[in-house]
């Protein structure tokens, strides 16, 4: 399988992507927005700000030459008090919020944008469905909307927990021109790495500095049973899981259970603040890269909260499990 990928990255490297006449515009409509205020457009994939557009007599338009043919972007004010996430398609766009708020404007001229509504529902009761109902219903919206780069955003999320054989499958669905883009490049990183721990192989140990400051390798921190956590600081579901982690360090530390976080912060300052206020009592280790950071890529992290749960033999037993899942892994090991 992994050859297969390799393969096609040396062919993408090789052939150059056909150049394109961007067709975008999209032409918008704004209310409570002053004249003369600019409007900006933010790749979400790779950070950069890729265009400004002026608002004048409560419309505004975009020409803008794609780096992409379809892209994640936030349309969004300079004080970012007004913001969108939009999906744009090489094709002419409208945006229009006339009668609701600037972030549930109506957006229409892409197919990804048509499906926004559709992948919400998804995750709109996940707190009460199993894990298995979640993975399915990802599974059905993927294979039915493979010409959307939504849908690759959802594989690119979901492809640390199903891990590289299934989500390799999944990538074979998408166009060229979807596979060929920032995302598309991600996921075939991720299937071309050899360090990703699978079920049943033993962990990758690391070294990382600790919050305050000193390193320590990932196999000197661990116990009997070890729950590697990805988390950051500004990531709210993060914050929420380890109210539930902190009840279940209290009851298993004494019998072995250790737990070792890795965040992707980059700020220090913000990273030490929220382990000092949510006194967060098990190690806890950052290279302040954010997603980048050597053990988030190595580990083939996507997404927090996620995790490895690691037994006493330094295996991989388990990844992602959390609520009752968790707790009842973590008894059977012990």
């Amino acid at each position: 399988m992994r050859l297969v990928f390799i393969i096609f990255g040396i062919l993408f490297i090789l052939t150059p992507v056909q150049a394109q006449e961007s067709t975008f515009s999209l032409i918008g409509k704004t209310k409570d927005i002053k004249d003369g205020s600019w409007l900006y457009f933010q790749d979400l994939v790779n950070g950069e700000t890729l265009d400004s557009a002026k608002v004048q007599h409560n419309s505004f338009k975009f020409d803008t030459k794609l780096p992409e043919p379809r892209m994640w972007l936030m349309l969004h004010t300079k004080d970012r008090s007004k913001f969108k996430e939009v999906w744009l398609q090489d094709k002419p766009m409208h945006f229009n919020p006339s009668n609701v708020d600037f972030q549930d404007a109506e957006v229409t001229g892409s197919v990804s944008q048509q499906l926004v509504e559709e992948e919400k529902s998804i995750y709109k009761d996940f707190d009460k469905i199993s894990d298995a109902e979640l993975r399915k219903r990802q599974e059905t919206f993927i294979e039915n909307n493979p010409n959307a780069l939504i849908s690759l955003r959802m594989l690119y999320e979901v492809s640390g927990k199903w891990g590289q054989e299934t989500t390799g499958k999944y990538f074979e669905m998408f166009p060229e021109e979807i596979k060929q883009s920032s995302f598309g490049k991600r996921i075939l990183s991720f299937l071309n790495n050899d360090n990703i721990p699978q079920l049943g192989e033993q962990y990758t140990d690391f070294e990382l500095p600790k919050s305050d400051g000193a390193t320590k390798k990932f196999s000197e921190l661990t116990g009997k049973v070890t729950l590697l956590q990805f988390w950051a600081s500004t990531c709210y579901p993060s914050k929420m899981q380890n109210q539930e982690l902190k009840k279940l360090y209290r009851k298993y530390k004494s019998d072995g259970l250790e737990i070792v976080a890795v965040s992707r912060d980059t700020e220090q300052q913000e990273w030490v603040k929220a382990i000092e206020k949510d006194n967060l009592k098990w190690p806890q280790l950052s290279s302040l890269q954010g997603w980048e950071g050597p053990v988030f890529t190595n580990y083939g992290i996507r997404k927090t909260p996620s995790n490895y749960l690691i037994n006493s033999e330094g295996k991989v037993v388990a990844r992602n499990l959390s609520g009752d899942e968790l707790e009842e892994k973590i008894q059977e090991l012990l």
